[in-house]
């Protein structure tokens, strides 16, 4: 059995301010020592629930975050970027995925630093009509590889919003409340690790059991993508496809599920470009 851990920085332990998720912050040190402490958690669940090997894939900005010596076992790191499929590469040679780290979409209210992957351009996004942020859309890849995503890692609001997705059997572990953007009621590593590790286990339980199926809504799929102001609109609105229903929204459709990735992605990179004058 093999599983597969998605690990972002935001959503874990202890981590409440955007300077300890950037690389160019003194604080950096801290929110990477996080990141890899909830890691080594989730992969010893992993392990003593009876997995083979453990993929984990660094999903966290640069991607270039988790220090691959601090990894023991059969364990495989996907590092750096760009990825095909970004967060959930690698995901579908895999039995099952976990989110790790994870964060609310943008606009969620008593969520920690939400955002909905770029929190430069990205206002919000939804699919079929369906509000969401990174742990929906790459339960929807990953859904289409036939995977099944059986865990999710981060705040209040981001385990309320993946368990309301995803249905009731997803194992949702919290390790911090959030009280606002930048601010959270936080666990103390030693009972988040130990939370994470039972949280792992208790959801590869389940997987042997037959109790998930991979989140795979039919297609075709229609992506709405709102953007922060129009002149990055105006710029994304270039990317094949686009259809612009509104000042800031876009609309593309595709028959592929794994084709939202790159629509998603052609259209952060052309709204980057221009910047965030308005």
């Amino acid at each position: 059995m093999k599983i597969y851990i998605s690990s972002d920085m935001e959503g874990s332990t202890g981590v409440v301010s955007a300077a300890q998720t950037d690389r160019a912050k003194p604080q950096y040190a801290f929110g990477r020592a996080m990141q890899a402490s909830d890691l080594r958690a989730a992969v010893k669940g992993a392990f003593e629930a009876g997995a083979d090997s453990v993929v984990v894939n660094d999903s966290h900005s640069s991607m270039t975050n988790i220090d691959i010596a601090q990894l023991d076992g059969d364990v495989r790191l996907i590092s750096g970027t760009p990825k095909l499929l970004g967060m959930v590469e690698g995901a579908g040679e895999c039995d099952a995925a976990i989110f790790l780290g994870y964060h609310a979409m943008a606009g969620t209210e008593k969520a920690v630093l939400d955002h909905s992957f770029d929190s430069r351009t990205i206002y919000g996004l939804t699919v079929n009509g369906q509000k969401m942020g990174e742990a929906g859309i790459n339960a929807l890849l990953c859904g289409a590889l036939g995977v099944p995503v059986i865990m999710a890692c981060g705040d209040e609001a981001l385990c309320y919003e993946a368990a309301s997705l995803l249905g009731d059997r997803l194992v949702v572990c919290s390790v911090k409340e959030g009280l606002g953007r930048s601010a959270a009621l936080c666990l103390p590593p030693d009972k988040s690790s130990a939370l994470i590790s039972a949280s792992v286990k208790e959801a590869v339980a389940r997987l042997k059991r037959g109790e998930f199926a991979p989140f795979a809504p039919e297609g075709p799929y229609t992506l709405e993508a709102t953007l922060m102001n129009t002149l990055q609109t105006d710029a994304a609105s270039l990317v094949p496809g686009a259809s612009r229903v509104a000042a800031r929204t876009l609309r593309f459709e595709t028959q592929e599920a794994l084709e939202l990735r790159r629509l998603l992605y052609s259209v952060i990179e052309c709204a980057s470009a221009v910047g965030e004058d308005y």
